[in-house]
């Protein structure tokens, strides 16, 4: 039987966001390759409730604890601010105890593979000789260079990252002027950090091919590989014209993130007046759980502006839009969130950030906006124009067909696990 260790710096369950939903997609998809392997989690726990969900296909769950007060304070003070050697995401996951643990785990399991999680977890490879995956998410560095740009937009450059920092640390880290100080350093120190740690592993893992294309080609690494959500939509319902309200508009994601954030505030801003005073009945629902005072307050400041929170069904709840928006102001690899909705027909109207990695064409799979007048012309085109309406949501539904069907990922994971 084949074993393989998955080192996670979350829980890979429940599906309550778009990497958890990442994360067990990996699984349950090794498991389709692997029907016998016996795969392993090692893994923080970011809330005890979800310990009573885990999957069958996670066949032993192993949890660990964060690194103690000092622990994290020596990393953070010596092998990030002095030495410059980790970025703060590094930093506030490694504890030598559960270095220990997992090598002995490693050793006492003898698995052919061993994946972690996103570079957070990175610095607790084992030496044992396993093949060793790490997967990046997507370049938090470049995340963070961009979110400089758009700092006024954003409550917490750190987003929920920021709960890892030590206690006696956050309410510092909240102070604008300390947070664009500490995201030029950790953006410094993340550039550094990805480069130099993948020659480390076998394998390196992107959400996006372009992203993972592109970052083969700087560290000349020779398996390196963009395997993205996986999507199957259903398309027998295309042969008859989607129902939907004419004037519901929907942003969908964790209402606590930066770039989500930073997208509504924005939106609200710049772009709803100007699309209320073409097409006064139109109405913008913010879709996503955790929303932060900033966002809250959205539905306050502007008309016909209505903040969610946390729904039951996201799917029930954004069918019947008449589009989606997607007006990102930073952000890297594949928004999800974008191809899922072209997943279930909705139309999508975005920018060159949100359309980056997916590779759809303008106005025939979605709207890629290049300024804000261009994207309320969209807006209310979509809105208005019916016939357009459908033919953007039946393309939509084909395109993720082709380019993210489980078919198509998991023939990606298979150069992985040869």
């Amino acid at each position: 039987m084949m074993k393989i260790v998955f080192i996670t710096n979350r829980l890979p369950f429940p599906n309550t966001d778009g990497r958890k939903n990442l994360l067990s997609q990996y699984i349950q998809q090794i498991k389709e390759i692997h029907p016998d392997s016996e795969i392993i989690n090692i893994s923080f726990v970011d809330e005890i409730k979800y310990l009573r969900e885990k999957p069958y296909t996670i066949n032993q769950m192993i949890c660990i604890d964060p690194p103690k007060l000092a622990e994290k304070l020596y990393n953070i003070f010596v092998n990030s601010l002095l030495l410059r050697k980790w970025p703060l995401q590094v930093a506030v996951y490694y504890s030598r105890k559960n270095h220990r643990l997992i090598d002995e785990i490693i050793r006492k399991e003898e698995p052919a593979y061993v994946i972690y999680d996103m570079v957070r977890v990175a610095e607790y490879r084992s030496d044992f000789p396993a093949r060793t995956v790490l997967s990046y998410d997507d370049l938090l560095s470049l995340r963070y260079q961009r979110q400089l740009r758009w700092f006024k937009y954003i409550p917490s450059v750190f987003g929920g990252f920021a709960s890892k920092l030590p206690q006696i640390l956050r309410g510092a880290a909240e102070l604008k002027f300390i947070q664009k100080a500490l995201i030029r350093i950790e953006s410094h120190l993340l550039e550094k950090y990805e480069r130099s740690v993948a020659k480390r592993f076998d394998h390196l893992v992107f959400t996006s091919p372009k992203e993972a294309e592109q970052f083969k080609q700087i560290v000349q690494h020779e398996s390196c590989h963009g395997i993205p959500m996986k999507f199957d939509p259903d398309q027998s319902g295309q042969a008859r014209p989607r129902s939907y309200d004419p004037y519901k508009i929907v942003f969908v994601g964790k209402m606590d993130i930066p770039h989500n954030c930073s997208a509504v505030v924005y939106f609200c801003e710049h772009i709803w007046p100007k699309v209320k005073e073409r097409e006064p009945k139109a109405r913008f629902y913010i879709v996503g759980k955790n929303p932060t005072r900033q966002v809250t307050q959205l539905g306050r400041q502007y008309p016909d502006v209505f903040v969610t929170g946390e729904v039951n069904d996201v799917k029930q709840t954004v069918m019947d839009s008449a589009l989606m928006i997607a007006p990102l102001l930073f952000g890297t690899g594949i928004k999800t969130k974008i191809v899922e909705a072209m997943s279930w027909g909705i139309p999508v109207v975005t920018n060159a950030i949100g359309g980056e990695g997916i590779n759809a064409s303008h106005r025939k799979e979605l709207f890629i906006s290049e300024n804000d007048q261009d994207m309320v012309q969209n807006i209310l085109l979509l809105l208005h124009n019916a016939d357009l309406n459908q033919k953007i949501s039946k393309n939509s539904i084909n395109y993720v067909s082709q380019h993210f069907s489980s078919a198509v990922t998991k023939q990606k994971l298979r150069l992985i696990l040869i």
